[in-house]
């Protein structure tokens, strides 16, 4: 699905699959049953990876939650996600780590924060470095699947494969043009998320589908994240962070579950009501007020830098003037209103 975000101010007084060719499914099915052997005792290869960076956070891939609590401590909270992993929270002011967890087993991990260990990456990283440093390819394949990026993925969220089965989503911030958040998963989480143009052949791992009240807890989850990245961002340029309001976030609870609903993407609900109107029916006080809207991003950590990377979305985000801010999200539709008090 086509993913899409609009913003507002106001003041007051999917990715379609397609087969392989035939020759292609031959190919990567010869693959598939290759095997190899080791004949002679061979020597380690310090520069590989997995060992050249085993302090990197994305070392803990793969590896039982335990070992992350040994080095960081419990989390702070437990999301769930769409995608059958818990997220694991960890926040203070100093950083921002999100911890995707199956079976004990980590995933995936998101983090913003500068002080974390993610060689051969850096939040901050020039893109510029990060070119000179890496390749950079349109098409990431393995096993059954390829994904394409377009010059705009590879230009704003680019994937570099660290090993067989680790990838590394940079999420660049198009306006100070450095890596402003990354995301490290394994094969099933970036065949689960499908961020890109994806072609495939025989199946592909589609994520379960949540019943109501599995969608009503992700959902929290993914408010309470919008909320928390928003706050860590404008820490990160030095503004104060937003408290929460719990009347805009039933506005804006409300606007994503009718657009869904309605089957329409607007500031303005099918009737011409707007932002005014409805923070005014929650009882929302403000002086002014901006919102960001957005519909069918993977996950928070995708929808807020997309937000980040629009000119109209980042000034909201980033404004000195707002003071509170609510969040609502109904499935993949999401939701900020933003308060000056």
């Amino acid at each position: 699905m086509k993913k899409i975000l609009i913003f507002l101010v106001i003041i007051a007084a999917v990715v379609s699959p397609f087969l392989l060719k035939d020759d292609e499914q031959i190919i990567r099915r010869n693959q598939l049953v290759k095997s190899t052997g080791i004949t002679q005792k061979e020597t380690v290869n310090e520069n590989h990876p997995v060992i050249k960076y085993s302090r990197s956070l994305w070392g803990y891939l793969g590896k039982n939650i335990l070992h992350f609590e040994q080095d960081f401590g419990k989390a702070d909270r437990t999301d769930p996600s769409l995608y059958g992993y818990e997220w694991k929270i960890y926040y203070d002011e100093n950083s921002y780590i999100q911890v995707g967890v199956m079976d004990s087993s980590i995933v995936t991990l998101y983090t913003t924060s500068e002080q974390a260990d993610l060689q051969p990456f850096a939040i901050g990283q020039s893109y510029d470095d990060l070119k000179a440093n890496h390749n950079l390819n349109q098409m990431i394949e393995f096993e059954h699947i390829r994904f394409k990026l377009s010059e705009k993925d590879i230009k704003e969220r680019p994937v570099i494969a660290l090993d067989n089965n680790v990838f590394a989503q940079l999420f660049i911030d198009s306006f100070t043009n450095k890596i402003a958040g990354i995301r490290f998963m394994n094969k099933d989480v970036f065949e689960l998320h499908k961020p890109y143009e994806v072609y495939y052949y025989g199946e592909i791992k589609e994520a379960k589908k949540p019943n109501d009240e599995e969608w009503k807890m992700i959902e929290k989850g993914m408010e309470n994240q919008i909320y928390d990245i928003t706050n860590t961002i404008r820490k990160s340029y030095g503004l104060n962070l937003l408290q929460w309001d719990e009347k805009a976030s039933f506005a804006a609870k409300a606007h994503s579950e009718d657009m869904e609903k309605q089957n329409y993407f607007s500031h303005y609900r099918l009737n011409g009501d707007g932002l005014q109107e409805r923070l005014v029916e929650a009882g929302a006080y403000y002086l002014s007020a901006g919102e960001n809207i957005a519909a069918n991003y993977v996950d928070v950590p995708a929808v807020i830098h997309g937000w980040l990377n629009s000119d109209g979305h980042r000034e909201a985000l980033l404004k000195e003037d707002y003071t509170h801010l609510g969040v609502g999200t109904y499935k993949l539709y999401y939701t900020q209103n933003f308060l000056e008090k």
